[in-house]
């Protein structure tokens, strides 16, 4: 049986849409051509809207004078698994704020836009916190929160420290901190069928397409 890693926005494709995961296994395995158009033009305005509210965030740290580490980008024909090897410890370097760092972790992959250092004031035990940035404008998706859930619990991996905060980074400007033993019940839930998922029973699941929100960013929107 062969594992096949997941995303984040994997997962919430498949929360809003199960065949959405199933026509990205069977793209994945061979079983289905390369879609002629793998990125939707709707999906495209906002992929590159979100890369400005990115880049403002970046500049919002740099003007508070904090210390930004920026990852190295994956290179051409690099498997994330070499990325993440060639990356090695960026805590290490005690800087404020990692940007655009790359997590793989039981069976999971995804990249962090920010990772933020915390110091306690009161014990000063230091510990990092993951912050994404958003477009949406007044409050959390469910999708947008299980993202930082693999963030958080990936950094408790690394560091042995479980972040106390995750941090939505609004469109608005807004930055909505979420608290993080308050939502990794519900992603612990979903845990438990994420191996069925990565599997080649998984994969070959019968899904039909139904209308739902996800059709908008789809990458196999007709």
């Amino acid at each position: 049986m062969t594992a096949r890693l997941l995303t984040p926005s994997k997962i919430t494709a498949w929360l809003s849409c199960e065949h959405a995961l199933t026509l990205q296994h069977q793209l994945e395995s061979g079983a289905m051509a390369p879609v002629a158009q793998p990125f939707g033009s709707f999906a495209r305005l906002l992929a590159n809207k979100g890369l400005e509210h990115e880049a403002e965030c970046l500049s919002a740290y740099r003007a508070q004078g904090l210390s930004i580490l920026e990852i190295p980008e994956r290179e051409r024909a690099e498997t994330f698994a070499d990325w993440v090897d060639r990356i090695g410890d960026p805590f290490a370097g005690g800087h404020d704020v990692i940007y655009q760092m790359p997590f793989a972790h039981d069976g999971v992959r995804g990249v962090a836009d920010f990772v933020l250092r915390v110091a306690d004031e009161e014990t000063g035990q230091v510990s990092y916190e993951p912050v994404d940035a958003k477009l949406a404008r007044s409050e959390a998706k469910p999708g947008h929160v299980l993202q930082l859930c693999f963030y958080a619990e990936a950094i408790e991996a690394l560091t042995g420290v479980a972040p106390q905060r995750m941090h939505l980074w609004l469109g608005s400007g807004d930055v909505e901190p979420i608290r993080t033993n308050d939502v990794m019940p519900y992603w612990a839930h979903l845990r438990s069928g994420f191996h069925e998922l990565m599997s080649e029973e998984g994969a070959k699941a019968d899904t039909t397409p139904v209308p739902c929100d996800h059709c908008e960013v789809c990458d196999f929107e007709a």
